[in-house]
Formats: C-alpha cells, sequence, structure tokens
C-alpha cells in the first residue's frame, strides 16, 4: 500500500517540523525548526499561523492555552486564534515543559562550547499567566521529564544522575539507579514509569535495571509490563518484562509513536533515516509484523490519539492518517493482492496448456 496516498490529510508547515500536538474535536498544532507555528482544526482547515522567535521542541495544551518552548523561551498562546499571551525567557535554552497541578514547569540548560557541556540546568515554575513563581537550579540536565504517580519527575544526567521527583515548593527528592550511566530519556503510562540510560540500561521508578539493552537508548515508549525501545545501532525492539518479543534492525529511527487499532491489533509507527532516504514503517505493535512501509523524507516528529497519527518531516509536510480510512485502504489493497494472485496462477495454467 502506498502510505501516504491512504494519509486522511497532508498539509505543509512550510519548513521543518520539530513539534507536533494532536488532540482530538480541537485537531493538530505543528511546530517548526525557525519558529513557525500551525494550527488545523479536526476537519483539516487551517485556523491560524504565528511566528515564534526560535525552533519549537515542546507544545503542550491546557485550557484554552497552547504552550511552546522556542529557543530560549517559553511562549503562551491563544489556542483559538494564536494570538501570544506572553513570553518568559530562561537562563538558556528552553528543553521541555509540562502542565502538571495547575502550573507549568519549564526545563532549561546552558551549554558551553568551549567545555563541550552542559554548566548548569533549571527547573522553572511559572503560572498561566506568565508569572515567575520560583526557579531550581542543578549542575546535572533533566533529559527527560515525566508526570507518574501524582508527581513530577525529572531524569538526570552527570554528575549525579539518577533521577529525582520535584514538589510544588521546587524541592528535590532524589533517587539512585543501579547504574551510573546518564538517563537518555524516559516514558510514563498510568501503571508503570520507565527510564532509558546511555549504557542501554531500562530503569523504573524504584531505580531498578529491568533490561541492559546492547546500545544506548534513544527514545522509550512505554506500554503495560513492557516497553518499545529506539536504539542507538538502530534497532526498534520490543521487550515485555524479560522477554524480547521481536526486534527488528536497520537504519537510525528517528521517531517512534503507538498507533490506532487495526483489524483489532494495536500498530506501532516509526521513522528510519539512512542519511539520504527515509522509511515509515507501520508494524503490528504485538507481534511485529511488518503491516505496510514506505519511502519518505526525514522523520522528525509523531504523535497520535485513540483513532488518529501524525508525523511530521524535515520537508515540512506534516500527514495525519485516520483509523477507519487507513483500514479501509489496507483491506482494497489485500483484496486487489489476492486478486492478482489468483489472476498470476490462472495465466500461468494458461501458459502451460499452450505448452503442451
Amino acid at each position: 500500500m502506498d502510505l501516504f496516498a491512504s494519509a486522511w490529510m497532508t498539509r505543509s508547515l512550510g519548513e521543518s517540523v520539530s513539534a507536533l500536538h494532536l488532540e482530538q474535536e480541537v485537531g493538530i498544532f505543528a511546530g517548526g525548526w525557525n519558529g513557525r507555528l500551525k494550527h488545523w482544526d479536526a476537519e483539516g482547515e487551517l485556523m491560524w499561523t504565528a511566528i515564534l522567535p526560535d525552533r519549537i521542541t515542546v507544545l503542550a495544551l491546557h485550557g484554552g492555552n497552547v504552550f511552546a518552548t522556542a529557543g530560549l523561551h517559553v511562549v503562551c498562546l491563544e489556542a483559538a486564534t494564536g494570538e501570544q499571551r506572553w513570553s518568559y525567557a530562561l537562563e538558556g535554552s528552553a528543553d521541555s515543559l509540562a502542565v502538571f497541578e495547575n502550573h507549568l514547569y519549564a526545563v532549561s540548560s546552558v551549554y558551553d562550547i568551549e567545555h563541550n557541556d552542559f554548566l548548569e540546568s533549571a527547573v522553572w515554575n511559572l503560572s498561566f499567566d506568565g508569572t515567575m513563581n520560583w526557579i531550581q537550579r542543578m549542575d546535572e540536565r533533566p533529559w527527560t521529564i515525566l508526570e507518574y504517580n501524582s508527581k513530577l519527575w525529572i531524569g538526570l544526567g552527570r554528575p549525579k544522575c539518577g533521577f529525582s521527583t520535584i514538589d510544588a515548593k521546587g524541592e528535590l527528592t532524589h533517587t539512585s539507579t543501579d547504574t551510573d550511566s546518564p538517563i537518555t530519556c524516559g516514558s510514563s503510562t498510568p501503571s508503570t514509569m520507565l527510564f532509558g540510560h546511555a549504557n542501554g540500561a531500562v530503569s523504573d521508578e524504584k531505580g531498578k535495571i529491568l533490561f541492559l539493552e546492547q546500545s544506548s537508548i534513544e527514545t522509550l515508549y512505554a506500554i503495560s509490563k513492557g516497553y518499545i525501545a529506539t536504539l542507538e545501532d538502530g534497532t526498534l525492539l520490543y521487550r515485555m518484562e524479560d522477554t524480547e518479543v521481536w526486534a527488528e534492525s536497520g537504519t537510525p529511527v528517528t521517531a517512534q509513536t503507538g498507533g490506532f487499532l487495526y483489524q483489532g491489533q494495536p500498530t506501532h509507527w516509526s521513522g528510519r533515516w539512512s542519511g539520504t532516504q527515509g522509511t515509515v514503517e507501520v508494524r503490528n505493535l504485538n507481534t511485529g509484523e511488518l503491516l505496510t512501509s514506505s519511502q519518505s523524507g526525514r522523520c522528525e516528529s509523531s504523535t497520535s490519539d485513540s483513532t488518529r497519527i501524525a508525523l511530521g518531516f524535515e520537508t515540512g509536510e506534516v500527514c495525519l492518517w485516520e483509523q477507519d480510512m487507513f483500514e479501509r485502504r489496507m483491506s482494497k489493497d489485500s483484496q486487489k493482492e489476492k486478486k492478482d494472485e489468483r489472476k498470476s496462477a490462472l495465466q500461468e495454467k494458461l501458459r502451460a496448456l499452450r505448452d503442451r
């Protein structure tokens, strides 16, 4: 199946896509490397375009507001119109943000080119009106920020490593892991939270190492009793507890996400990049079976809800697939393939009769 011909919607951001946010009934928000932000509604109509000061890395929607990290700034826009309500400059790059208990938490870091390292990082607590309430500075860079079990968690780099919870007053409670390797990524569900480490370890909320993969963990997608990990060496794998359910090697994976159901089974979508050619792969999440794949540009971002999935590309394209349409196209192509097989078999029989 031509995966992109089956997309419900394809739009152009006008620059390389660096962040996506998708919500049912609201639509999709796409941010770019040069600060362009667009919002299309649930029907695919362009609602507005805004220009932010720098590359957009994270988007969050709450209470009629769109929050974005853009270079050194955290920016708040009105979701309905795209009008900017406020912008707050952090000390260093605005790396990530999270909405938690009616406040906005932003993570910043200062990188020193001469030392080739991060000198100082911080967590900022902001009110929704842009008022800065407090700042908690630290030597370690928070590489990921997650909500789990009614707490906010940050995964840390060197020198301390491990992870910390941070409360409403900015106080940190640190937990060491069974490895001193920096945390590179994390993922959570209502029932589990996992961190990936630079040495290939995957740890849980108690700091226990669940498994040691063969290379550094690039991204994690937590699922019930397991995870799907992308590794630095290009491996994409699904592990449930101590069992490797499936694994696929290839060129580096640039984006991954779980997707809607297909024939009653969850799907998994990923983008790979060889350096010159991209590929989007759609798999049965439970078995790893490749359902379909297509060549593409470099996939930079991915997001999904229960019935749709969106991918953003370096070319500026934003593609969105819808569950029912995807299933119809897959079924139609499957029927065509069976028809072609029957036709080929009949032609083979006719040739055999002529050759007698």
